[in-house]
Parts: structure tokens; C-alpha cells; sequence
């Protein structure tokens, strides 16, 4: 989820082995800091699942919580771009926390909605104020959101929710698990693109932690941009923000 606009009309781009091999240090990268998916889940004071389009993170966080990793799960989201109805998709009648919160089939007594936020950031500031008006205290936490999102979740954790541990969990299924008929591989390819080029540029804005990023990654991502995988670049700030 995020409110800022995509750039322009990004050309449309052919998925080849070259561009999936791109892709995948992105991949690789962004989800590094991701714990295992099994049954050793980290645990927590609460799950924060970070609303989006992909519901398949609600799904997750019931999973979380139905293994006993925390005993509350907060859903957080308003509407971003996409389920706000932006790039030509269909807005949602209900908050992204409210459909998350139904698609996770968990009980009321396990589920907390936060629904204001409409990017990242908001989503950690939002719940944590929330959490502080309910008298919780939360002192670890594990966040849920998109796989792709672990370094960027946990960097703007760091500036909007400090003093909590911090860990992020997500669904399985890795890079070639990840697409579907719901998820098609230019658009993943176009997310992770975006979301590196978010780190240096809410970084420097002070929306999120630094996050180092290696020559190698750095590399794959020019390319990507070069080969036209553009649509969710942040169109205020430069391509190329190294």
C-alpha cells in the first residue's frame, strides 16, 4: 500500500529469463531480513498486518495467529492507490483493514482495526497510537505484509514505531510462487523496482531508516528500470537515487 502516485506510462515490458533473473536479486534482497515461514514464527505482543490489495497477507496473519505467535492481530490500512482505485482498479467499498480483518475469519476478541492509514509509515504510527489509546503495551511485534516488503516494513518500524523488537514474517512461496492469475510477474517486477527505489528516497526524507544497498542490487534495478518496469516508481524523486 502506498498513496503516492505511480510515474507516468511506464512501457509495456516483456518478462524474460534476463528480467526474472533481475528480479530475483530484488527479490532476494527486499526479503532477506524476512524470518523462516514455519512453525518456529517468531513471536510477539501483536501481528501488524500492513493492508494492501493482496489478501493473501490477512490469510497469513490468522495463520500467525492461529500457531499462538501473538494474541491479538491489528489490521491496518484506509485505502492506498490501488484499492483507493487508482491505475484503473476498481475501488474497495470497505478499508483494507476491514477486508483483511473478514478474509482472516479470526474471532472479534483477536482482531484490532486501525483503519486511517494510507502508506507504510502510517501504517506502524497509526497502530501504534491506536494500541497506546487501548492501554496495549507492546514491547515485540512482528509485522506482516507483502514478502517483497520486509526491509521497507522494518525500516519505516525503526522511525514510526521505535522501541518495539521488530520482526517480519510473511506467506510463503518465494519469488516463482508469488504471481498468479491475480498477480502477473510484470507488475510483482514493477513492485520491487518501486520499493527499492523507496528505500534511498523515504530515507532521505526521513519517512523510513537507511538501508544499505549493494553494488549488485543497485545494478539489477538500473536495469530493470531501463527495461520499462516503471509503473511504481515515486515520480517526484530520481530514478537512479544512488
Amino acid at each position: 500500500m502506498d498513496s503516492v502516485e505511480a510515474a507516468g506510462n511506464a512501457r509495456t515490458s516483456t518478462v524474460g529469463a534476463q528480467e526474472h533473473a533481475w528480479a530475483r536479486v530484488l527479490w532476494d534482497f527486499h526479503t532477506a531480513p524476512a524470518t523462516d515461514d514455519g512453525q518456529g514464527a517468531p513471536k510477539g505482543d501483536i501481528v501488524l498486518a500492513l493492508g494492501s490489495h493482496d489478501v493473501r497477507v490477512a490469510h497469513h496473519a490468522a495463520r500467525l495467529w492461529r500457531r499462538g505467535a501473538t494474541p491479538l492481530v491489528v489490521f491496518s490500512g484506509d485505502r492506498g492507490r490501488r484499492t483507493g482505485g487508482g491505475d484503473g482498479h476498481r475501488r474497495w467499498a470497505r478499508s483494507e483493514a476491514e477486508v483483511f480483518a473478514e478474509a482472516s475469519g479470526l474471532p472479534p476478541e483477536a482482531v484490532l482495526l486501525e483503519d486511517r492509514a494510507t502508506n507504510t509509515g502510517q501504517n506502524f504510527s497509526c497502530a501504534r497510537r491506536l494500541c497506546e489509546e487501548r492501554g496495549i503495551g507492546v514491547r515485540t511485534a512482528v509485522a506482516t505484509a507483502k514478502p517483497y516488503m520486509a526491509r521497507r516494513a522494518l525500516a519505516s518500524a525503526a522511525v514510526h514505531w521505535p522501541g518495539v523488537t521488530w520482526a517480519f514474517n510473511a506467506f510463503s512461496g518465494g519469488y516463482e510462487g508469488y504471481t498468479d492469475d491475480e498477480h502477473r510477474p510484470e507488475e510483482l517486477i514493477a513492485f520491487l523496482v518501486g520499493d527499492l527505489q523507496r528505500l534511498a528516497v523515504y530515507a532521505e526524507r526521513g519517512w523510513s531508516a537507511p538501508v544499505e544497498v549493494p553494488p549488485q542490487v543497485r545494478e539489477a534495478y538500473a536495469a530493470l528500470v531501463d527495461a520499462g518496469f516503471t509503473a511504481h516508481l515515486v515520480p517526484s524523486a530520481p530514478t537512479l537515487p544512488w
